[in-house]
């Protein structure tokens, strides 16, 4: 590798957009320049950033282990306006990195970071898209505990039932939110239709231990419920794809609309 490969490294480790704009002017690698563009995302350096872009830089490469700049935004970034910048040069919003098969929704997720959770479902990131063990972003929020991460994906028509593999068993999302005691997700999950299905995956866990749960700690009578989520599923299904922009467009009494949104969310930090 040549001193200016090397260099074009250092200077944007060091953040030194001077000494950035000298060594592109000089010449370097496409594959260091991309190597380069990943870094800059991860530190969140908007203009050396930029810089890299007008020299070229792939917004779509992958480096070390198939990652994206995108991608490496989401899981280390602390400057959003670095997320907007990349989707607005092109990175392919829902690109899986190579060896975990995760998108920049699922690092997001995993970090916890509900803006830019946020600013990727509304830029159109796929909420149901699942990585290497089959898990979606909404199993990894239960997993990880973070309610607000889940609420996010659950307003964003997420598909509350697809299961996936944690600690080597495939669970929904609901089972392993009952599973970790978390209540607070676990009526979040129950106010957008999941069901409980599938209970000898976890042979500790019974379906008289689920009733006790929803009745006794939730306090909510399960077949009532159980049939006016369904009815919302039914009708948030029929909206997709886009659901959210249909919903917007859509003139109806607000109450209905409140339904459709799940707008019970809104309230369950306050509540529990």
């Amino acid at each position: 590798m040549s001193n200016n490969h090397i260099g074009l490294l250092e200077a944007v480790h060091s953040g030194d957009s001077e000494r950035v704009i000298n060594l592109l002017q000089a010449g370097c690698e496409q594959s260091i320049i991309d190597s380069a563009l990943c870094w800059a995302s991860r530190y969140g350096n908007q203009e050396i950033l930029e810089l890299l872009l007008r020299a070229g830089g792939d917004v779509n490469g992958e480096v070390w282990g198939g990652f994206t700049p995108l991608i490496w935004a989401a899981m280390y970034c602390s400057n959003a306006e670095v997320i907007q910048i990349l989707l607005q040069a092109g990175s392919h919003i829902d690109r899986a990195s190579g060896r975990y098969r995760q998108t920049a929704l699922h690092a997001a997720v995993i970090r916890g970071h509900v803006g830019y959770t946020s600013l990727l479902l509304e830029a159109g990131a796929h909420p149901d898209v699942q990585d290497r063990m089959f898990k979606t972003p909404l199993l990894h929020a239960v997993h990880k505990h973070h309610p607000a991460c889940a609420a996010l994906l659950i307003k964003f028509n997420c598909n509350v039932d697809m299961s996936g593999w944690v600690s080597g068993l495939s669970t929904t999302p609901l089972t392993l939110a009952l599973i970790q005691g978390d209540l607070e997700i676990t009526k979040m999950l129950l106010l957008a239709g999941a069901r409980f299905h599938n209970p000898a995956i976890y042979h500790s866990y019974t379906i008289t231990q689920y009733y006790k749960t929803v009745k006794d700690d939730l306090d909510i009578d399960v077949q009532p419920v159980y049939l006016q989520q369904q009815c919302r599923v039914c009708i948030r299904q029929l909206l997709k794809p886009h659901f959210l922009q249909k919903l917007r467009e859509l003139t109806l009494p607000q109450p209905l609309k409140a339904f459709i949104e799940i707008s019970e969310l809104d309230l369950i930090n306050q509540a529990m």
